[in-house]
């Protein structure tokens, strides 16, 4: 199980790189930093299935390609435009607190379908969870109740059910599927995935070409260094972002029950809030220290529950 825990707190470390490293791709704007994240996250996966394939290791039954193309398309294309119209539509503060909620859902969910413990013993950690992020958020709560401001409400749900769903279900994937290493897993979802840029980005250039401006990536100005930025910044959240932390997690999924696992999730929101702070130079105020302190009890509890039903069943 410590193995487990390790994997799944070196994602989440990982996944909050997300919170601070779009800040310094200025200039573009969230549907262009989303393509550029998982344009590079397909090449790279590309690149190692194509490696794998040399190999005469990349034969894959029908099957698990279409699992891996609705996981993909789950998992990130229609995850992530919810959340950008959250934040567009909603606030960020909104955005989080319900997104935040996913160690909740997923443990609750995880634990529904798989039967790992009783419920009573996920109540009192997914309450503590709750009751930190409102602390955490309710200065930054808007209480606008216009159409579009309902609808990025709506659309941050979308993302928490989605996030969920994907969660539970990519930890049955491997229950399924043993034969399938971590990170092929990661590599498949990956091709899957430069299937659906190279979907949308036709799209958009031929139905909403006001939404990504061509001219910024064709530019060969060798001073352009917003450019660069993207391109670094796309590699971080591709490479890094995507394929390392899809393998961390995947690796977690097979060692941890998917409602412990589902609760560490919470870590993603506090290293984002950590690399927030680091990159303003500032310290959390006291009620986000107040808030913070919650989510790490509520883990706590999860895990010393989780550590005794594993002593009670010889896990």
């Amino acid at each position: 199980m410590v193995k487990g825990i390790n994997f799944a707190l070196a994602a989440c470390f990982v996944w909050g790189l997300i919170f601070v490293v779009p800040q310094f791709m200025d200039g573009f704007s969230a549907i262009e930093v989303a393509l550029g994240r998982y344009l590079f996250y397909g090449l790279i996966s590309a690149a190692i299935f194509l490696k794998a394939t040399l190999q005469g290791q990349g034969r894959y039954p029908r099957a698990i390609w279409i699992q891996a193309l609705y996981f993909s398309f789950a998992s990130t294309i229609f995850y992530y435009t919810c959340v950008v119209l959250s934040l567009r539509y909603a606030t960020p503060a909104i955005c989080a607190l319900v997104l935040g909620i996913s160690p909740i859902t997923i443990a609750l969910y995880g634990n529904y379908k798989e039967r790992e413990c009783s419920f009573k013993s996920l109540l009192v950690p997914s309450i503590l969870i709750l009751i930190g992020l409102v602390i955490i958020n309710a200065p930054y709560l808007d209480a606008s109740s216009s159409s579009e401001h309902i609808l990025g409400i709506l659309c941050s749900f979308l993302a928490l059910l989605v996030w969920s769903w994907y969660a539970v279900a990519n930890s049955k994937f491997f229950k399924v599927n043993p034969q399938i290493s971590c990170n092929a897993w990661s590599t498949l979802v990956g091709v899957a995935t430069l299937f659906w840029v190279a979907f949308f980005a036709l799209v958009l250039g031929l139905f909403f070409t006001d939404l990504v401006d061509v001219s910024k990536f064709t530019s060969l100005n060798f001073d352009n260094t917003q450019l660069y930025k993207f391109l670094i910044g796309g590699a971080i959240l591709g490479i890094f972002c995507s394929w390392v932390g899809a393998f961390l997690w995947n690796s977690a999924s097979i060692h941890l029950p998917v409602s412990l696992a589902g609760q560490l999730t919470i870590f993603e929101t506090i290293f984002g809030l950590v690399f927030v702070y680091l990159l303003k130079q500032e310290i959390p105020q006291l009620f986000e220290c107040v808030g913070i302190s919650f989510l790490f009890f509520a883990i706590f509890l999860g895990i010393r529950s989780t550590a005794k039903m594993a002593v009670q069943h010889n896990i």
